[in-house]
């Protein structure tokens, strides 16, 4: 897999990447849209394909472009966000279907993060405030919203359950378990609609991730999938264990997280770890999401 030339500015220590997006997709014929909310930009750019049919939902495909400071986040998150940038080339049909690279996500990760971003909580996060405004802009029949995290590497594609296990964890919120529980149907039906499209075109698998920025998004309101990609056995492993378990977390790790995952918010997360396949079955999956049509219910 050769990346762009772009993407080594993306890559760059230091770098404007939120700018650096925003160029590559004007050169491509993109017109990307900068929102500022909240102290993060977002990038938003619309595939080529027919104007937005309000008797169908919005599918809002997200990857957040922050990474980890001082770290190269080429898994997380640079291979979703370069994945995303190639689907935006290449759409042609794509229907009622918005890409966001968001912003915010990874806070109060790394070791030299200051103290007050460490606890900083799911409403904090840049996907809580755009949930917040996409709802207003795109109106009835919630849009549904996909973030793709940690996608470069793997031959499986995964989908989260954490929204149908919070409520057997222990130490939530009320209000966080309400949310995301009212939710939590709608998201598994997500994931059926998604493990459909790919049918006899890759292994889909259901697991409980950790939360990210589909959290944030579901405590604005919005139904949230968060969709990864691991090595076979990797995806195997963790969609055996049931509800989240206390060591899927890039932050927490154990004996039992995915190789894969054990890179991530460290120097070892590099380009290198790229494969093709990986590439081949997010394209496919978005090829296909990019054509779904949900009814909207609008009342």
């Amino acid at each position: 897999m050769r990346p762009p030339p772009w993407f080594d500015r993306f890559m760059a220590p230091g770098a404007d990447r939120a700018a650096v997006l925003s160029e590559a997709l004007a050169e491509l014929g993109v017109r990307p849209r900068t929102l500022s909310i909240a102290g993060g930009r977002f990038v938003v750019a619309r595939p080529r394909g027919p104007r937005r049919d309000g008797r169908y939902r919005v599918k809002v495909i997200t990857a957040h472009h922050d990474r980890v400071a001082g770290t190269p986040g080429a898994l997380d998150n640079s291979a979703a966000c370069l994945q995303l940038v190639r689907f935006l080339d290449g759409a042609r049909d794509a229907f009622n279907t918005v890409v966001v690279f968001t912003d915010k996500e990874e806070l109060g990760q790394g070791p030299h993060d200051d103290p007050a971003r460490r606890s900083a909580g799911p409403t904090e996060q840049g996907s809580y405030e755009l949930g917040k405004v996409l709802a207003a802009e795109l109106g009835p029949g919630a849009p549904m919203v996909f973030p793709l995290d940690v996608t470069g590497r793997g031959d499986a594609l995964v989908l989260s359950r954490a929204a149908e296990g919070l409520a057997m964890r222990p130490g939530w919120e009320p209000r966080v378990r309400a949310a995301v529980g009212s939710l939590a149907a709608e998201t598994a039906a997500m994931a059926e609609a998604a493990t459909r499209l790919m049918a006899g075109r890759g292994q889909v698998l259901r697991a409980s991730l950790p939360f990210g920025e589909d959290l944030g998004f579901m405590l604005a309101g919005l139904p949230a999938l968060t969709v990864t990609v691991l090595p076979r056995a990797e995806a195997e492993a963790l969609a055996t264990d049931g509800a989240l378990p206390a060591w899927a977390s890039p932050s927490a790790p154990g004996s039992r997280v995915p190789a894969t995952w054990r890179v991530l918010h460290g120097p070892d997360d590099r380009v290198g770890l790229y494969d093709d396949e990986a590439f081949r079955l997010v394209a496919r999956f978005l090829e296909r999401l990019a054509a779904l049509r949900v009814p909207a219910m609008i009342s």
